[in-house]
Order: structure tokens, then C-alpha cells, then sequence
């Protein structure tokens, strides 16, 4: 009677095991010489299956290098990945995973933090209902472009949207639907961080897993008065260097390195003034006047001392990075622009007294100005006090490492005269 019992659970066990597949978790590393310290569990429905997981160290000399890890997981099981290290050299570190089905990427990232974030759901057989194939995603100033392949069992998608953090269907995101890419989602807000996700309707009440949710922002727009810091990124496709400038020409203007936009309205004199820095020789500032294609300033690179550049309308501020390092290796590489305005007849509208970086704002916010800063207040949308400083000093720090996520007002009194920024929170 034994063996009998035996022989009836095996089968039962084994057939258990066909839910299960393997996944890949692809680590991509921009200079070729490993990831400089950074470690991940990959986690599977809660439980740690790779503790320490990152690539082998290699020659580096700015040849990338791909390395795969494989790992088991059941059909729709959640995968998470925990950085519990992210190393020296973060900004050369990206990521994706692919599922155990057919290969394809179920999710992907660069540039981690520590902590968890969720990648998705594994795949082991063909989905009931495929997920969204999104082959381009690009954030305007007040809208998002989403384009992607159509499949036939798909009769439309449903994309959630929110400025904070949210789980995808639990009704607290605007959702929003239509029926097949390209498409256009407008009336979003400038200089705003969102998160997206998105899952495809197949009919009859059946649906896709969601993708996200995912954060992107939208562009810079700075108004007259205003100034932001501008945090940059690396990008591991350009390559820049000392002869860059003599090289550049004005065909190479192109919206994937636009970070910002003045708008300062229709005909309206503005100028930026530049302060900060960017790496010497490698990350570059450029600035265009939108209307014309007039290049006001060709790439200009390292310490900024108010440097002034004037053009009509809207003008747009371009950087131009390469692999080798960015803001999250070295915070002082943040260039900050300051729009001053004129129209005729009228003085600038900008008494420009102070400058601050960055924005978004992750945890302090930087204030710098050229007479002692009296008070500093912090408001939220809805006029409430939620922070309140008297620094006394030409430069302070503003610790908002505990204000929630959002948008929030930031009043600065400096010898009697007051001015007031928009700031977002991430």
C-alpha cells in the first residue's frame, strides 16, 4: 500500500514542476569593467532565489559587456529584484529580464537605487491575453507619445496614470483607454514626474497583465523668473570628447537631448543665464531658438558663470552627454538656467534673486543667492505650511527628504522683496 501512495504522488509532483521555467537576468555594463560593487537578489513571489547576483569584473576601457544569469520561476509568479549594493559607478549599470516563453523582455532599468522594485509577472506559456508591445514612449512638455505594434486579439489597451506611486487597477490613477498605436495622451503638466502602466483588453472581459508601472516626466518648461537646475544622465551610444565643438554642426540638433523649454509667450525677449557646470570636455550645453532653428549658443561645456544667452520665444536647452559620467556620479555636475524676460518698453520681469537645483527634488534642495536669504516657506497646493527656515546666509539647504511626493510652492524672502518657485517632489 506503500509503494502505492508513492506512486500516485510522484506524478502529481512532477506535473506541478511544468508551471516552472527559466528566466534571464540580463546585466549590462556600459564600460566593460563589471559593476564596480552593486549586488541584487532576484526575488520570486517573495522568496530570494539568487542572493549577490552581478556580472564578472572585465577589462573595462569603455567596451560594454553583457552577461546573463538564468533562474527558475512558475508561470505568473512575481519577480522583484532587491539592490542591496549599487556600487561606485551606478550610472553605467542597466538591466532587463526576459521571460521563459518565447524571450521577450518583460521589463527593464538602468542607474538602480537601492531597495526593491518590481519587474513583472514570469511567463511560461503562451498569454491568454498579450501584453502591450510598446516600441516607442516619448514625454513632450504636456503630453506622452506612445507608439507600438497592434495584434488582432487585441480589441484596445487600458493605460492608468498618476503623479504618485500607485498599484496598477487598485482605482486610485486616471485611467484612460483606446484601441490601438499610435496615441497621444495630452493635458498632463510640465516639469511633472508621472507613472504609467498599462495592460491590453482582449475582449469578453479578458485582459493582459499590466506593464509598470513606470516613471517618466515631462519636459522642462521654465517662465520668466524662474530657474532650474538640470540634472543629467549618461548615454552610453554618444561619444563626445575635447574636439566635439569643432565637430558639432546644426544638423545635429535633435529632441532626444532636449531637456528644456522657456516660454516665455509669443515675440517675448528672453535670456538664460547660466551657472553650475558639466563634466569639462564630455557633457555639453547647447541652446536653440525654437521658432527659427537658430543655434544662440553652440556646445559649450565645464564651469558656467553666467553665461547669458538671449534669443526670442521659446528657446530650447539641449545636453549632449557621453558614457563617462553624469550628475549621479558627481552631483556638482548640474548646469542651472535663469530666465529673465523683456518686452518692449517693459523692464525684465525677473528680479532673478536667487537660483535653485535641483528640480525634481529627490531629498535637499539647493538655494543660492547673491544677498542673504531672510526666510524660506515651503507650501503645498492647497496654501498649507509645511516647511519653514530663516537661513541668514547666501546659500542654504532645503531638507524635503520627508515631504511627500508632489508639487509644492516655495516661497524665498530676501531683503524685503519675496519671490516664488514651483518645486516638484519625487
Amino acid at each position: 500500500m506503500k509503494k502505492l501512495l508513492l506512486f500516485l504522488i510522484l506524478p502529481f509532483f512532477a506535473l506541478a514542476q511544468f508551471d516552472v521555467c527559466n528566466h534571464t537576468f540580463v546585466m549590462n555594463d556600459s564600460y566593460g569593467d563589471g559593476w564596480n560593487g552593486a549586488l541584487v537578489n532576484i526575488i520570486v513571489n517573495g522568496e530570494a532565489v539568487a542572493t549577490g547576483v552581478t556580472p564578472a569584473a572585465g577589462a573595462g576601457g569603455g567596451n560594454a559587456t553583457t552577461e546573463n544569469f538564468t533562474f527558475a520561476a512558475a508561470d505568473g509568479a512575481t519577480i522583484q529584484l532587491t539592490w542591496t549594493d549599487i556600487g561606485i559607478w551606478v550610472s553605467e549599470i542597466s538591466w532587463s529580464v526576459l521571460n521563459g516563453y518565447d524571450g521577450a523582455v518583460i521589463n527593464s532599468g538602468s542607474t538602480p537605487t537601492v531597495g526593491t522594485e518590481t519587474v513583472g509577472s514570469a511567463l511560461c506559456f503562451p498569454p491568454a491575453c498579450p501584453d502591450p508591445a510598446i516600441t516607442d514612449w516619448t514625454m513632450g512638455n504636456y503630453d506622452v507619445f506612445i507608439e507600438g505594434t497592434n495584434d488582432d486579439s487585441i480589441v484596445g489597451y487600458q493605460l492608468e496614470y498618476s503623479t504618485s506611486s500607485f498599484t496598477p487597477g487598485d482605482s486610485t490613477a486616471t485611467v484612460v483607454t483606446f484601441e490601438s498605436f499610435p496615441y497621444t495622451l495630452t493635458g498632463l503638466e510640465a516639469s511633472t514626474t508621472y507613472y504609467f502602466a498599462m495592460r491590453s483588453d482582449c475582449g469578453d472581459g479578458v485582459f493582459g497583465n499590466y506593464i509598470g508601472p513606470n516613471s517618466y516626466s515631462t519636459g522642462f518648461v521654465l517662465g520668466c523668473g524662474e530657474s532650474f537646475g538640470i540634472p543629467y544622465g549618461s548615454n552610453p551610444t554618444v561619444s563626445t570628447g575635447s574636439t566635439y565643438p569643432g565637430q558639432w554642426d546644426s544638423s545635429q540638433v535633435t529632441d532626444f537631448f532636449l531637456k528644456a523649454t522657456t516660454n516665455p509667450g509669443p515675440g517675448v525677449s528672453n535670456t538664460i543665464t547660466i551657472t553650475g557646470q558639466t563634466e569639462l570636455n564630455y557633457d555639453y550645453v547647447y541652446i536653440v531658438e525654437m521658432s527659427t532653428g537658430e543655434v544662440l549658443l553652440t556646445p559649450t561645456s565645464g564651469v558656467f558663470d553666467g553665461l547669458p544667452v538671449t534669443g526670442v520665444g521659446e528657446l530650447g536647452i539641449y545636453i549632449v552627454s557621453d558614457l563617462s559620467g553624469d550628475s549621479n556620479t558627481n552631483p556638482e555636475w548640474i548646469p542651472v538656467f535663469s530666465v529673465s524676460c523683456t518686452t518692449a518698453g517693459l523692464d525684465d520681469l525677473s528680479s532673478n534673486l536667487f537660483t535653485y537645483f535641483p528640480n525634481p527634488v529627490n531629498n535637499q534642495l539647493s538655494i543660492r543667492a547673491q544677498k542673504n536669504v531672510d526666510e524660506i516657506t515651503v507650501y503645498n497646493m492647497i496654501g498649507q505650511v509645511v516647511l519653514r527656515q530663516t537661513p541668514n546666509s547666501l546659500e542654504t539647504m532645503v531638507d524635503m527628504a520627508e515631504i511627500q511626493t508632489g508639487a509644492y510652492f516655495v516661497q524665498v524672502s530676501i531683503d524685503n522683496s519675496v519671490e516664488t518657485v514651483r518645486i516638484l517632489k519625487n
